[in-house]
């Protein structure tokens, strides 16, 4: 390697570590894998000291549904009767298990092209993060708005018979969009599988509803020939 090359490799080194070191640090609390059969409560929502530009995903309560905080809103949804789901907004809620990051500014990039999948999503937001020089090895939040084709997304429901909404055989109730405005608010993270990612992939997705009428975690995804925003951190 040349001098030249290798001043210029340490001088990418050293830009990606500053990026990533000024970056909006992201928070976990709790783990997916170790909720198991009692879901034990690890976080109450109204206890984090900064919530003022707050974005955070979890599920609510002991399985009771989803909880979404959009730029310092706090939204829980539960689906306790079949076919239908309400979404309310309240900090007096607790998890399990919660992912969370102050974002205060973004930057905005332009996606093009078809969706047939969640993972399609997860190339997406990681090719364009690493294009623009974020260091794929650190956690971080992000959105993506738009009009989608076709969406389905779930809402856990209670597992435990002593909790509210639980029904026998009934994990969860899924619900599905055609033609609908909203966004997308994920967390991507190669190093939280287990944690805050499922074991199979590296991103967590959660859809709010434009009217904020519905939410839930995101399953799949058909939307072709549309043009998407995709919100990154900005650096501080």
């Amino acid at each position: 390697m040349t001098l030249k090359n290798l001043l210029l490799t340490i001088t990418a080194s050293l830009f990606a570590i500053q990026l990533s070191a000024q970056l909006p640090k992201t928070h976990s609390i709790g783990a997916m894998k170790d909720m198991g059969n009692t879901y034990d409560l690890n976080i109450w929502l109204d206890t984090i000291s900064q919530k003022n530009h707050l974005y955070g995903m979890g599920p609510y309560d002991k399985m009771k549904g989803e909880i979404t905080v959009v730029d310092g809103k706090p939204y829980f949804a539960s689906a306790f009767t079949e076919g239908k789901y309400e979404v309310g907004e309240n900090w007096d809620i607790r998890s399990p298990f919660f992912v969370y990051s102050n974002v205060r500014k973004w930057n905005s990039f332009k996606i093009e092209g078809d969706f047939n999948s969640v993972h399609d999503i997860q190339k997406k937001v990681a090719s364009i993060a690493k294009e623009n020089g974020y260091d794929l090895d650190q956690p971080f939040a992000f959105k993506i708005k738009g009009e989608f084709d076709a969406l389905t997304a779930h809402i856990v429901t209670p597992r435990l018979p002593e909790v509210e909404g639980y029904r026998e055989g009934v994990k969860s109730q899924k619900f599905s969009f055609e033609n609908t405005k909203g966004e997308f608010i994920g967390f991507y993270s190669e190093h939280h599988q287990g944690v805050f990612t499922h074991t199979d992939g590296f991103v967590h997705i959660h859809f709010l509803m434009k009217d904020k009428s519905f939410m839930g975690h995101l399953d799949k995804l058909t939307t072709k020939g549309k043009t998407y925003k995709l919100y990154l951190p900005k650096r501080k």
